[in-house]
């Protein structure tokens, strides 16, 4: 540590010297030139510390902040290609020597003036030169114009004739006044109205959120809307219109910070180093299943603070069946469940597991382990955690598998929840993101994803082509508003921080630097379809027609886009609960003002018109898989297979039509959702809807196994 702990910063309060501060003035500057050279500034603070130590380290006065910048000039200059970053250095020494004569150069405040109060410092004078510095320093106005606006903010206030007014008003003013004079296109102050705040404390007869249960909620709920201002605004006015309008839905806008959804690799994770850099933190393996669990438990814990959605483990029974080589007979069933509750709970956005094909013996044992705690009597396990098996047409081949996918079919016939999932075997990894003594491994990010209202489109009269030409332009708005997203990630991402930098800011500078992926979600592909064809029914040849035409066009376009913008564009089946809604409640209110006789209000009121992904149902699914391949790959995963009947479904039907619709034409990528509607309690053996938790009728919550079945692999 240096000589030099005290420095008088520029209102003449003796704060202590922080060498962060200085790295972050050069760092600034660096950023300012538009220069990649932000490696010099850690080097140049140190020998700015060095210097104000032989300067000034034995004096008894500290040196000012003036001093502090005079060395980090003279840094910069010493060295002859850092010329720009001088440059930009200098020009913001300047800057702020204007901004200080602005605010002490004004007329002395009016008698009849307020004062100001603000939540940090209390009661201060009135200053019509600090709102004209502001405005040079926020909008880049000149000085000339900043006075004139302050002048027009200070007569205002003088009007209010108010003893007191707050930093708030004063700033919703000026941004009035730069509005009106068309200097800016959006207010600047970003928060929540205290009426808003007084409804969630105590609500009335018309609000429709419930009452915050506590200080922690209402905390959280105050910061998600101030967060999803923010970062509506922060988008391009195309994209943030079609988000107002309801032609497009930025998911997670209340997490402006974080991946829109992980998928992680599990025999990465239990490396050293857990393939994030980490190895100060993981620098050995786990030995045991215990202490594997662990290891993923903390790793989620910590990626659960800068991802929004949810995460995906991939490959974690591999992972497993390598630490049981030796001994299969060592997975003990009660250590599996306790981990798997451990990883559910440190994963707050949900946990999908992917698993599978089983290719040897203690991979067989490890899924089937895994389907057995899912589908036991843990209700809230099941909640939490969702498995997908890979599945291919050679998995109704081999006895092996065959057994394997019937227990599957078992279990999500008696239990119902979770869906299982089955999904064709991961390509090789390709990606790379760097662990100590880790080779390449697949964590792969979603940074930002959106949804697209395909139905809002479809409604405007002119057929197809004017169709495809109206969502051409709302998927380039999409295009636009990824990419302001992921700008604004990034920049987080890699921005400077104290050490030890947390291992989870670690993580989402390897998530952020391994890809820049983002997604779209279609929504109300069955509404936007038999709107087009002029037909009820989805199923209709024409309808399907439709369907085709415009998701085809959605997917190559949006990919097409996103690349022109240095983004990896894919569309993407995963619903996004929020939008369907939103989407249906203003195509109807635009319908109401508009055309209040359409006939399509009728058919966008219907169920299902706008679910999100492909929506193809299940009785056209293998007879359009092989057909589509060649042009869309999200047909494919978007299929869905649902017992539907009010009668249980056999196990052997379920996989019937799991062979159905694999076997013969190979599954791809495909992603089946197996589950029940219904499910039959074990104890009384009332039949009710798969969603509940428990027996509405005896209260058990003994699901997942059928009467007299005492296991589902006995």
């Amino acid at each position: 540590m240096g000589r030099v702990q005290r420095v008088v910063n520029r209102n003449g309060e003796v704060v202590p010297f922080r060498r962060n501060r200085v790295v972050r003035a050069i760092l600034a500057a660096v950023r300012s030139a538009g220069t990649k050279d932000e490696w010099v500034a850690d080097k140049l603070a140190d020998m700015v510390v060095y210097f104000l130590d032989v300067q000034h380290g034995d004096r008894k006065e500290p040196p000012t902040a003036d001093d502090v910048d005079d060395m980090i000039e003279k840094a910069l200059l010493s060295v002859p290609d850092l010329g720009p970053v001088a440059q930009a250095f200098l020009a913001a020494r300047t800057q702020r020597r204007e901004l200080a004569e602005i605010e002490h150069s004004s007329a002395p405040a009016p008698a009849d003036a307020p004062a100001v109060t603000g939540t940090a410092h209390g009661l201060g004078a009135w200053n019509r030169g600090r709102i004209a510095a502001a405005l040079v320093r926020e909008h880049g106005l000149a000085a000339a114009r900043a006075a004139e606006i302050a002048q027009a903010v200070e007569q205002r206030v003088r009007e209010l004739h108010l003893p007191n007014v707050t930093t708030g008003l004063v700033r919703e003013l000026a941004d009035v006044e730069l509005l009106t004079r068309g200097l800016a296109h959006l207010p600047g102050a970003v928060a929540v109205p205290r009426w808003d705040i007084e409804q969630w404390l105590f609500p009335g007869d018309e609000t429709e959120l419930p009452p915050v249960a506590g200080q922690a909620e209402l905390a959280e709920r105050a910061a998600r809307r101030v967060l999803a201002e923010y970062a509506l605004q922060a988008l391009p006015s195309t994209a943030r219109d079609a988000h107002l309008q309801g032609r497009l839905h930025f998911e997670h806008l209340d997490a402006p910070l974080s991946p829109a959804s992980l998928r992680l690799d599990a025999a990465a994770l239990l490396k050293p180093g857990a393939g994030f850099g980490l190895l100060r933190v993981f620098s050995e393996a786990p030995a045991g299943v215990g202490a594997a669990f662990a290891r993923l438990a903390a790793v989620l814990a910590e990626v659960s603070q800068v991802c929004a959605g949810p995460v995906a483990l991939r490959g974690l029974d591999t992972a497993l069946a390598a630490l049981l080589r030796d001994d299969p007979e060592q997975l003990s069933r009660p250590e599996l469940a306790q981990g798997l509750r451990m990883a559910a709970a440190a994963s707050r956005g949900g946990l999908a597991l992917e698993v599978g094909p089983a290719a040897n013996v203690t991979r067989d044992l490890v899924i089937r382990s895994l389907l057995d705690t899912l589908a036991g009597e843990d209700a809230n396990l099941r909640r939490m955690v969702t498995l997908e098996l890979a599945v291919s047409a050679a998995s109704f081949a081999e006895p092996a598998r065959r057994t394997l996918l019937e227990s599957a079919c078992r279990a999500a016939c008696f239990s119902g929840v979770p869906a299982f999932r089955f999904r064709e075997p991961a390509r090789a990894a390709t990606g790379n993101l760097f662990g100590e003594n880790a080779a390449p491994v697949a964590h792969e990010a979603t940074l930002a994803r959106a949804a697209l209202n395909l139905v809002a489109p479809a409604l405007e009269p002119g057929g197809i082509s004017a169709c495809l030409a109206r969502l051409d332009t709302v998927l380039e708005q999409a295009a636009e508003g990824l990419a302001a997203r992921v700008a604004l990630l990034e920049r987080a991402a890699l921005r400077d921080l104290p050490e030890p930098v947390p291992a989870c800011a670690r993580m989402l500078r390897a998530l952020v630097g391994s890809g820049r992926r983002v997604a779209l979600a279609p929504v109300g592909l069955a509404g936007a379809a038999t709107l087009l064809a002029g037909v009820k029914d989805p199923l209709h040849p024409e309808a399907q027609r439709a369907a085709q035409q415009v998701l085809s066009y959605a997917g190559f376009k949006f990919r097409e886009l996103a690349a022109a913008r240095g983004l990896d564009g894919h569309l993407e089946a995963r619903p996004v609960e929020a939008a369907e809604p939103r989407f249906a409640r203003e195509d109807l209110a635009r319908l109401a003002r508009t055309d209040p006789e359409n006939p399509a209000r009728l058919l966008l009121a219907a169920e299902g018109a706008y679910r999100s992904g492909a929506g193809l149902p299940a009785g056209t699914l293998a007879e359009r898989l092989p057909l589509e391949a060649p042009l869309h790959s999200l047909l494919e995963r978007d299929a869905e297979l649902t017992a539907a009947a009010d009668e249980p479904l056999a196990p052997g039907a379920l996989l019937a039509l799991l062979r159905q619709c694999v076997a013969e034409h190979g599954p791809r990528p495909s992603r089946l959702a197996l589950s029940v509607r219904h499910k039959t309690c074990r104890d009384c053996g009332a039949r009710y809807t798969a969603s509940l938790e428990a027996c509405p009728v005896c209260g058990s919550t003994g699901w997942a196994l059928a009467q007299g079945q005492r296991s589902l692999f006995e």
